[in-house]
């Protein structure tokens, strides 16, 4: 559709970002798997084979898996033979190294010896006032009971009513039995096949308290029908009750429960991370872990399971890593982020509000006070993944953020840091002062404020890449079919707005995928 529609001074670009092979609906017939538009599927199984030649292909990889030749991933394991990864639960425990390993100390009554709050190395994190203490429970309560219902109702619709771009299984693993996933088939993927989908890993936000991985269907699925990927989105426990590393532990947990699971078509060569808002902080933290660098689950059992009958086996580590609207620095003051994102008051709705009217800077003080144990380092790599090294990352790493976020320039900062360019002042503006001439749209590739690509080669000779996406006249969440239709409900211009733009970015993230990451 190559309708332009004029508005004001503005322009609505509306075939831009349109895709040329729409989402499928969930009755399309498979009597071929057929591969998506114009985007590059160098090495995809899938590509131009029908049923049948992707059943003899897959036939062949699973012989050779049998034998032990010519098969990409290790059969061999030091454990028993009888061992499986998704056995029974185990305690909590962390697993980081020694000088990574998180703080012992769940106190909430005062803060442990060590070097003051911002001192040059650590950032020791020190219990507030009992009042503010007070306020920040009273307001988690208030909104985790506010959500409550919420939660028991999409429990019970995925029971009795599934909507349409909800996911094909709900699957809970023994290792994490409360906390179960959700798994999306694309829909031009034939079940019956045994050929293997490249994978995304989806971890959803809501700072750490909130939040569940339902909220994240829409685009889930979407991307899953769009571009032939697997998704399965992770689950984790919430704070104050779960306090880190207690979520970061559950994601490990079940991330590796996935990877051992036989049932699933998981091309465990082609896997990825990405995470929103709290969840881009986990995942950027689950892929500094030695366990998913390594591949060896950390939970060892001795108990086999019926549905699956290999022992444990050394996955390989993520390709990439992708963050979206990210909490990736809990040592920068809250009125330090507000004074770094622009206001754009001629924009009608929410994105025109003023400081003191931004809604994420004002939750950002209870979530941290709700996951940040007192006396621990607020600079720790796997708390604050801002202090990572870039050889502790997968070789490519994808930043996005929204312009008129508060958590932008932090991952501005993080991800120039990664790939060498120049780290912007700290109270340095994102974005620009005036609104973008074109909606529905991102800005051009030239504009290095707004996007660029760093190719890099790590210190093991692997090459990678580093990539920026700074979205125009958004706010955070806006990816989020749940808070566009809440937050923006008074505001039919930004939602459409919103939505394109998701579109938009999907795309990118796409092509990022199948063109660089899988290639």
């Amino acid at each position: 559709m190559g309708l332009e529609r004029r508005h004001g001074d503005q322009v609505w670009r509306i075939s831009t970002y349109r895709p040329d092979f729409p989402v499928s609906t969930r009755h399309l017939q498979r009597d071929q798997i057929q591969s998506p538009g114009r985007t590059p599927f160098d090495g995809n199984s899938l590509q131009k084979l029908t049923r049948s030649q992707a059943s003899d292909a897959a036939t062949a990889t699973l012989q050779a898996r049998a034998t032990g030749e010519g098969y990409p991933y290790s059969t061999s394991s030091e454990q028993d033979s009888r061992d499986c990864v998704v056995n029974i639960p185990v305690p909590i425990t962390p697993y980081p190294p020694v000088d990574r390993r998180p703080g012992q100390t769940g106190r909430r009554n005062g803060s442990r010896p060590g070097p003051k709050h911002g001192s040059s190395k650590h950032h020791e994190w020190d219990a507030p006032p009992v009042i503010e203490r007070a306020f920040h429970a009273a307001s988690v309560s208030m909104i985790k009971g506010l959500e409550l219902p919420v939660e028991l109702y999409r429990g019970f619709r995925d029971v009795y009513y599934p909507a349409p771009d909800g996911p094909d299984i709900i699957k809970a693993y023994p290792i994490r039995r409360r906390l179960p996933v959700r798994i999306f088939f694309p829909a031009r993927y034939d079940l019956t096949s045994p050929a293997l989908l490249p994978t995304l890993f989806t971890i959803h936000g809501g700072g750490f308290t909130v939040g569940s991985p339902s909220e994240d269907d829409v685009w889930n699925r979407g991307f899953a029908d769009s571009y032939t990927i697997l998704i399965i989105a992770l689950n984790y426990s919430k704070a104050p009750w779960a306090p880190f590393p207690g979520p970061l532990l559950d994601v490990e947990a079940l991330y590796h429960a996935v990877l051992n699971d036989e049932s699933l078509p998981i091309d465990r060569i082609r896997t990825s991370i990405a995470g929103f808002d709290a969840g881009a902080n986990l995942a950027l933290g689950l892929s500094q872990l030695p366990s998913v660098k390594t591949g060896r689950d950390p939970n060892v059992h001795h108990r086999p399971h019926p549905y699956f009958s290999h022992p444990p086996r050394s996955n390989p580590p993520p390709a990439a890593v992708i963050s979206v609207c990210g909490i990736l620095d809990f040592t920068a003051p809250v009125s330090q982020k507000l004074r770094t994102r622009p206001y754009k008051k001629e924009l009608r709705g929410p994105r025109g509000w003023g400081q003191g009217l931004d809604w994420m800077g004002k939750l950002l003080p209870s979530s941290a006070w709700s996951y940040i144990p007192y006396g621990h380092d607020a600079a720790d790599p796997l708390l604050s993944p801002f202090y990572a090294a870039r050889r502790d990352l997968p070789p490519h790493v994808f930043v996005i953020s929204a312009e008129l976020d508060c958590l932008a320039h932090e991952s501005w900062k993080a991800v120039s840091v990664w790939s060498g360019r120049p780290v912007p002042d700290r109270d340095e503006v994102v974005g620009r002062a005036e609104r973008s001439l074109w909606r529905g749209c991102l800005e051009d590739a030239d504009n290095s404020r707004f996007s660029w690509t760093e190719k890099m080669e790590m210190e093991d000779g692997v090459r990678g890449s580093t990539r920026w996406l700074l979205v125009p006249d958004v706010v955070h969440g806006f990816d989020s079919a749940n808070w566009r239709n809440k937050y923006l409900w008074g505001d039919e211009e930004a939602r459409m707005d919103a939505e394109m733009k998701t579109m938009a970015y999907q795309r990118e993230l796409a092509e990022w995928l199948w063109g660089v990451v899988w290639k």
